[in-house]
């Protein structure tokens, strides 16, 4: 991780700081997602988490895009808890499906959903991952915005587990 120092416009940090109170984040932590995300939107062609021949067996709606941090720990989770991989095989996985960095996907399972007083470790997440509601109860409060979202999108794994 890199660190910068940003300069904007009062108006502009105005509406981050109102943005990320919104999403029940701190400023500098929403400022940093908000730009990682839209720089891998720019740069990157949108690669579905998702496999197409897995896309026709579980039907998804998502009334809105999805966070890439949500979409990439989604298919972490698909990959451990439906394909039954450990963590380090389905980070990559999801890396390889992606293309993009191992180390984007371990820092959306880690530091991208941490709370700004309380750090989420590889072994935090490999604990969450074997008891998926507790994973989607964090992600869920991490992410008030897409709470609704999140839950819906995750029991789709859980449902189809049965």
């Amino acid at each position: 991780m890199k660190t910068i120092k940003l300069i904007i416009p009062d108006h502009t940090y105005d509406l981050a700081v109102k943005q990320a109170k919104a999403e029940g984040m701190d400023t500098e932590f929403y400022c940093s997602t908000f730009l990682a995300e839209r720089l891998n939107q720019v740069f990157q062609q949108p690669v579905s988490p998702i496999p197409a021949q897995k896309q026709k067996q579980v039907p998804i709606q998502v009334a809105r895009k999805l966070p890439d941090t949500i979409e990439q720990i989604y298919a972490v989770c698909r990959y451990v808890w439906q394909s039954k991989m450990e963590y380090s095989e389905a980070v990559r996985r999801v890396s390889k499906d992606l293309g993009i960095q191992e180390t984007t996907v371990r820092d959306k399972c880690t530091r991208r959903i941490s709370f700004p007083d309380s750090n989420v470790t590889t072994y935090d997440f490999e604990t969450m991952l074997a008891n998926p509601h507790k994973l989607i109860e964090h992600l869920s409060r991490r992410i008030p915005k897409f709470s609704a979202e999140i839950r819906v999108l995750f029991q789709t794994i859980l449902s189809s587990n049965n």
